[in-house]
C-alpha cells in the first residue's frame, strides 16, 4: 500500500477510529487528512521510508504507538503534540534522541502512559523549567542505553505518577536530587548498576520518604554488597518487596526490616549468596516468603531441619523453589 491509497481510505473512513501500519515499505508519508476525522488509536511500525514526523498531522489521537526501526523524521518527541492522547508507547526508535515538554502550545492534561523501550539513542528529557505534566501516572524506560539522567525537578514535572519502571538503562546514575514524585506507589529497578548502587549504597532515592510506596522491585545488578536494606532504607508503607538476580548479596540487614510493619510479601530469587534469615528479623505482618534459586537460604530454610526454620515457621504460606512447604 501506497501514500495515495491510505489518503483515499482516510478521506472516505471518516469514522475510522483505528490505524495500524506495519511493514508498509512503500509508504513515504502520511496525508494531510482534508476533512475531519475521528482516528483515536494509530500503531506504527517498520515503516523504513515515511517520514515519521508526519504523525503530529493527526491531533485526535489518545493512543499511539511507534515501533521499530529507524524512524526517520523522529529525533525528537514533543509530549504535548496530541491534545487528547492517553497513552504513548516508543519502540525500536533508532533515531530518537529528546523528550520534550514546553509550554508554549503544550497539551499535557490527558497524557497518563508513556513507554520508552530500546531507544539507544534516547540522550535526555528536555521539560521546561515550571512545566507539570499532571495526570501522568505510568512511567516505563526499558534498554535506553545512552540515557544519563531523569528529568530534573521530577517529583513536580510528574506530580501524579505512580508507577515508574527503569530496565537496563545502564548510564542513568541516580535520581534527581529534588527526590522522586510522592504518589509513588511502585517501583522496579533492573539491570542498571548505577542507578541500584544509588540506591542501596548510597540512599539517594529518599525511599523512606514516600509514603505512599507499597510495592518495590530491584534486580539484576552486580554491584557488590554485603547487606540489604540499611535501616530505615525503606518506607513503612511497603507491602511487598521482591529482591531478584543480586548475586553478590551476601546477607538481609535486620534492623532494615524491622520498620516494616505493613511487609505482606517476600520475594527473593536468584541470590546465590545469601545465606540465613536471621532470628526475629521477618515483621508478624508477613503473610509469604517465597525463595527461589537461593541454594545456601532454601538449605538454611529447610523446613524442620534447617538451622534457620525456627525463623520463619510462623509465617503462614512459605513457597522455596516453586514447591509450597508451609
Amino acid at each position: 500500500m501506497d501514500g495515495s491509497v491510505l489518503e483515499q481510505m482516510l478521506q472516505q473512513c471518516t469514522l475510522l477510529e483505528e490505524l495500524r501500519l506495519h511493514f508498509c515499505s512503500e509508504i513515504r508519508s502520511l496525508p494531510e487528512v482534508r476533512v475531519p476525522i475521528k482516528l483515536k488509536r494509530f500503531s506504527i511500525s517498520f515503516c523504513e521510508n515515511l517520514d515519521y514526523s508526519d504523525i503530529f498531522l493527526y491531533t485526535s489521537l489518545e493512543s499511539l504507538e511507534i515501533g521499530s526501526g529507524k524512524c526517520y523524521g523522529l529525533e525528537s518527541f514533543p509530549l504535548g503534540s496530541f491534545p487528547m492522547v492517553k497513552r504513548v508507547r516508543i519502540s525500536r526508535c533508532e533515531d530518537l534522541k529528546f523528550i520534550s515538554a514546553a509550554s508554549e502550545g503544550a497539551h499535557h492534561q490527558h497524557l497518563n502512559s508513556l513507554e520508552i523501550y530500546f531507544c539507544q539513542k534516547l540522550i535526555s528529557f528536555q521539560i521546561e523549567d515550571g512545566l507539570a505534566v499532571t495526570n501522568l501516572t505510568q512511567l516505563k524506560l526499558v534498554c535506553c542505553g545512552s540515557l544519563k539522567s531523569l528529568p530534573e525537578q521530577m517529583h513536580s514535572v510528574f506530580p501524579s505518577l505512580v508507577y515508574l519502571e527503569i530496565v537496563s538503562c545502564r548510564e542513568i546514575e541516580r535520581v534527581p536530587k529534588e527526590g522522586l514524585p510522592s504518589k509513588l506507589k511502585e517501583i522496579r529497578i533492573g539491570g542498571s548498576d548505577k542507578l541500584i548502587e544509588s540506591l542501596i549504597r548510597k540512599s539517594e532515592w529518599s525511599l523512606h520518604t514516600l509514603p505512599s510506596l507499597t510495592n518495590l522491585e530491584i534486580w539484576g545488578s552486580e554491584i557488590e554488597m554485603e547487606c540489604f536494606p540499611d535501616e530505615h532504607l525503606l518506607p513503612s508503607s511497603l507491602l511487598s518487596l521482591w529482591i531478584r538476580f543480586l548475586p553478590n548479596l551476601k546477607s538481609l540487614e535486620y534492623k532494615g526490616f524491622q520498620h516494616l510493619t505493613s511487609l505482606c510479601h517476600l520475594y527473593i530469587a536468584g541470590c546465590p549468596n545469601l545465606q540465613s534469615m536471621p532470628p526475629n528479623m521477618l515483621p508478624p505482618s508477613l503473610s509469604c516468603l517465597s525463595i527461589e534459586k537461593c541454594p545456601l537460604l532454601k538449605e538454611h530454610c529447610e523446613k524442620d531441619k534447617g538451622k534457620d526454620w525456627p525463623n520463619i515457621s510462623h509465617i503462614p504460606v512459605i513457597e522455596i523453589d516453586g514447591e509450597v512447604i508451609i
